[in-house]
C-alpha cells in the first residue's frame, strides 16, 4: 500500500512578529526614555541650584537688612533663582511631554505585537487544518471499494463526493470537541489524523507512525495504476 508523508507546518519565528518599522519605532522609544532620564537628572541638578540659590539670596538680604545697608545698584538676589525656577518648569513640561509621547509609542508597539502574534497563531491553525483535511481525504480516497475516475464528470455531484464533505464536515466538528481534541494544535499531526480516521470509521492503518514521522495512506496515481496494468499484461503474456 503506498503511503505520503504527513508534513508538520511551524508556525513563523517569533522573529517574525517584529517588521522594520516595529523595530525602528522600538528604538526610538529607548532614545526617548534615555532623554527622560536625562531630563530627570536635569531637574534634580536645576532644584539643588534652586536650592543654594535661595539660601544665597536669604543670606544676601538678611546682611543687608543687618547692615541697615541697600542693594547695589541692577542687584537683584532673587533673579538667579527665578531664572532657574522657569528652567525647571520648562523642563518637567518637557519631561512629561516626551513621556506621554513614549508612552503612546509602547502601547502601540504591544497592541501591534499581540496584533502580529494572534495573526501568526491564527495562520498557523489555517495551516494545519489544511493539512489534517488533505490527509484526510487523501484517507478517504485510499479507504474507497471502487477507485475514483478523475476524469468521470457529467457536472452532477457523485455519491462519494458529498460522503466525503460530510465526513470533512464531522472532522471539523470534532475538533471543536475540547475534551477529545482540544489539543489538537499542539499534537502532532499524524496523530491527530489516526485519531480522526478512527473516529471517523476509516481503516485503522490508515494513517500510520515510522520511527518519527506520520504516513497517510494514498491512491495509487495514474502513472502507478497504468506501470501496473503494463505488469500486469506482460506477465500474462509471459509463457
Amino acid at each position: 500500500m503506498p503511503y505520503r508523508l504527513v508534513p508538520t507546518p511551524q508556525p513563523r519565528p517569533e522573529a517574525d512578529i517584529e517588521t522594520p518599522e516595529m523595530i525602528e519605532a522600538a528604538l526610538a522609544a529607548e532614545r526617548d526614555e534615555h532623554d527622560v532620564r536625562v531630563l530627570s537628572e536635569v531637574i534634580e541638578i536645576g532644584m539643588r541650584l534652586m536650592q543654594a540659590q535661595e539660601a544665597y539670596s536669604t543670606a544676601r538680604l538678611a546682611a543687608l537688612a543687618a547692615e541697615g545697608a541697600a542693594l547695589n545698584p541692577g542687584e537683584d538676589p532673587t533673579a538667579a533663582y527665578s531664572k532657574i525656577a522657569q528652567t525647571v518648569r520648562r523642563t518637567v513640561a518637557l519631561k512629561k511631554q516626551l513621556g506621554e509621547e513614549v508612552k503612546t509609542r509602547r502601547s502601540g508597539l504591544l497592541g501591534e505585537r499581540a496584533a502580529r502574534r494572534a495573526k501568526r497563531t491564527e495562520d498557523h491553525e489555517h495551516a494545519v487544518k489544511n493539512v489534517i483535511e488533505m490527509a484526510l481525504s487523501e484517507a478517504f480516497h485510499a479507504d474507497l471499494i471502487a477507485p475514483v475516475d478523475p476524469e468521470a464528470d457529467d457536472g452532477q455531484p457523485e455519491p462519494w463526493e458529498i460522503e466525503e464533505r460530510e465526513m470533512l464536515g464531522d472532522a471539523e466538528l470534532l475538533l471543536e470537541d475540547l475534551e477529545e481534541f482540544g489539543d489538537w494544535l499542539t499534537r502532532p499531526i499524524g496523530e491527530t489524523v489516526a485519531r480522526l480516521c478512527l473516529a471517523l470509521g476509516l481503516a485503522p492503518d490508515i494513517c500510520v507512525k515510522r520511527g518519527d514521522t506520520w504516513w497517510v495512506r494514498r491512491s495509487d496515481t495514474s502513472y502507478e495504476i497504468i506501470q501496473e496494468e503494463k505488469r500486469a499484461a506482460s506477465a500474462a503474456c509471459s509463457p
